[in-house]
C-alpha cells in the first residue's frame, strides 16, 4: 500500500485479499469503465476512494451527516408507532367501557 497526494493507493492484488474479491473481477470492473484505476507497469492501481465508490461505501462528511439524520428519523418513526398502538389501546378501551355502560 502506497500513499500519493494524500490518497492510498493499492494493486489489485491488495484489493483482492483485503475486499475478497477476485482480480480478474476487479480488471473486468476496470475495463467496463465501472472502476477506474491508473496502470502502473504491469499492473493497475486504485485509490482507496475509488474503491469505496465502486463498493458502494461511502466515506464524505456528507454521507455521514446523511446517514446520521436517516437514523434520527427512523428513530422518530419508531417512537411514533409505539405511540400510535398506545393509542389504538386508549381507543380500544374507552369503546369497551361505552359498550358495557349502553
Amino acid at each position: 500500500m502506497n500513499k500519493t497526494n494524500e490518497k492510498t493507493i493499492l494493486k489489485l492484488k491488495e484489493i483482492s485479499e483485503k475486499y475478497d474479491i477476485p482480480v480478474n473481477r476487479l480488471t473486468s470492473a476496470i475495463r467496463q469503465g465501472k472502476l477506474k484505476a491508473v496502470k502502473s507497469g504491469n499492473e493497475y492501481v486504485v485509490t482507496l476512494s475509488e474503491i469505496h465508490k465502486y463498493l458502494g461505501i461511502e466515506t464524505t462528511s456528507e454521507s455521514l451527516e446523511r446517514e446520521i439524520y436517516i437514523k434520527e428519523l427512523e428513530s422518530r418513526i419508531k417512537n411514533y408507532e409505539i405511540l400510535m398502538e398506545s393509542i389504538k389501546n386508549c381507543v380500544t378501551m374507552i369503546d369497551n367501557v361505552v359498550a358495557c355502560k349502553i
